[in-house]
């Protein structure tokens, strides 16, 4: 079987971008569903992820799943600077 194919068709089907706003669309949802609360900090963390992405593509020639890291490593790194001390102000 050719899996090159394979690989191909879903690509094309599922693009990184669809599955990008899919995943940001169901975090929304969740947060505003049960909640009632909108929250617009996961555009912020989106944002901070693919700035990271282009950075890392562009500036730095690096190959998609360095990239991919870079981006979440990114993200990551807002969520624990932000995260931390709003956390130690609830005691």
């Amino acid at each position: 079987m050719n899996w090159n194919f394979l690989w191909v068709a879903l690509s094309e089907l599922i693009t990184p971008q669809t599955a990008a706003y899919a995943l940001a669309a169901l975090g929304l949802a969740v947060h505003f569903g049960y909640t009632g609360l909108l929250n617009f900090g996961q555009a912020g963390f989106m944002a901070v992820g693919g700035y990271a992405f282009a950075m890392c593509a562009v500036t730095f020639n690096q190959p998609f799943w360095v990239c991919i890291l870079a981006a979440v490593l990114g993200s990551v790194l807002l969520a624990l600077l932000l995260g931390v001390p709003t956390l130690r102000l609830r005691a």
